[in-house]
């Protein structure tokens, strides 16, 4: 049946008003968040609807400086909405629509998934030529931690070292003999004995809580994934290795619980349960300069703070990046959003209200310490009513170390992660030989990276 040209057109009308009503949420997104070159879109959690501690100082001193930028924030419910903060800025900024500046939390967010999309601008040319930029204040390998194909997707704001706190005492009582160049597999070996015993009914542990596989494996320094050649090295002797330590370790350690309280490390150390401490206020978080004052407060005991052995050894300092900031090739103001961020890498900001550390900038990371001596020192600690003294030699040491020697740099990527999780955890448990769990893990993780 023939169809008249005039009926052809109408119906060739009406497609277009159907395509346009389909397409109009997408346009919509795109205009309602760039439409305005002289606002910067950002995505926030917020508790009781003040932003989160983190965000807070840099919007504020964005505000002062630029008050002609205005910034439109969105603003999440860190309390109920947090998992739905995660999902939007990543889906939202991968449709073509979401914030400018993206500001988020690896281990809740996946940051490849970000780099893959080719949605992030390159911060690397800002840099370059930014004269009032100075790369002296930032080690190297943090401030190129979001390098993918040659471009800067994002920077680290701050970073933690993974670490553990135990006692002189302990270690002496368990004839224990650990020493900062130990590689991973002697590091295990060392703890054998006290494996084989926490092993038994007697209400002992090697670590007051469980440690995450990914946050082992990062620290390790070894590589599961090549990214950009989508490689993976699970098949070989270090791989193998590194999950026959964090086997033992998993089996004399409790499993991971919903209601943790963050100090599980301090108390098993106080009551003689534990052997390490993994707590992260006290291994890199705001009570990390109080954590000898309270070990010997508490317990009398002499505390030692060391970063978990690499797998090849050698006093290497691993860090994993924490939060990250970068911006969208979307916005219209690139100039404004690259200057939230630098004001986010700067020596104010990066002091204000940090609850871990160390931030980024080196400069900060002194003042940090030095606001510690200045104000502190002589008082009573608030939880636990100890004297803080200052920081022993070798706490000065070991902080020295992790802020100014950072050797190489992991981002985690926390879908890789649970693949290893769910795929290895048959093989911890004693369900599963190696070479099936191994092989299960390659089948989904090559999956993945080809995505």
């Amino acid at each position: 049946m023939k169809i008249s040209k005039k009926r052809l057109a109408i119906i060739g009308v009406v497609i277009v008003i159907i395509a346009a009503i389909g397409m109009y949420p997408v346009f919509s997104k795109k205009l309602l968040r760039s439409s305005d070159p002289n606002t910067l879109t950002i995505y926030a959690l917020a508790y009781n609807g003040k932003l989160n501690y983190d965000i807070e100082p840099i919007v504020n001193e964005f505000k002062e400086k630029y008050p002609n930028i205005k910034l439109n924030i969105v603003k999440f419910s860190s309390d109920s909405e947090y998992q739905k903060y995660n999902e939007k800025i990543l889906s939202d900024t991968l449709s073509g629509g979401g914030p400018d500046i993206i500001y988020f939390d690896p281990e809740d967010t996946n940051a490849r998934a970000f780099q893959k999309s080719g949605m992030l601008e390159d911060l690397k040319p800002y840099i370059e030529k930014d004269k009032d930029f100075n790369k002296e204040d930032y080690n190297s390998k943090l401030l190129n931690a979001g390098m993918y194909k040659g471009k800067l997707t994002f920077i680290p704001t701050d970073y933690c070292v993974p670490a553990y706190i135990t006692t002189k005492e302990l270690l002496e009582k368990n004839n224990i003999k650990i020493t900062e160049n130990m590689s991973q597999n002697d590091f295990m070996k060392s703890l054998s004995g006290y494996i084989s015993n926490a092993k038994s009914t007697n209400g002992k542990t090697l670590f007051a809580k469980s440690i995450d596989v990914g946050d082992f494996i990062a620290s390790s320094g070894f590589e599961c994934v090549n990214y950009e050649n989508k490689k993976m090295y699970f098949d070989t002797k270090e791989f193998k290795d590194i999950m026959e330590n964090y086997k033992k370790i998993y089996n004399s350690t409790p499993k991971k619980t919903n209601n943790e309280s963050g100090e599980e490390g301090l108390q098993g150390i106080k009551n003689g349960s534990t052997l390490f401490s993994t707590d992260n206020g006290y291994t890199c978080g705001v009570e990390f300069f109080e954590s000898e004052s309270t070990i010997k407060g508490l317990t009398g005991q002499t505390q030692v703070i060391n970063s978990f052995p690499t797998y090849e050894g050698g006093n290497k300092t691993i860090a994993i990046a924490e939060d990250l900031i970068g911006m969208s090739k979307k916005t219209l103001n690139k100039r404004a959003a690259y200057n939230f961020i630098k004001l986010a890498l700067s020596e104010k900001v990066q002091c204000d209200d940090k609850t871990y550390m160390p931030p980024i900038n080196k400069k900060s990371q002194i003042d940090i310490k030095n606001r510690y001596l200045r104000e502190e020192i002589g008082k009573n600690s608030k939880e636990y009513k100890v004297i803080l003294n200052k920081p022993s030699d070798d706490l000065n040491k070991y902080y020295d170390r992790v802020t100014s020697n950072v050797d190489e740099v992991r981002i985690l990527d926390t879908d890789v992660d649970k693949l290893i999780k769910e795929c290895m955890t048959p093989y911890f448990d004693g369900k599963s030989s190696y070479d099936s769990a191994l092989k299960t893990l390659e089948n989904k993780v090559k999956l993945y990276i080809n995505e």
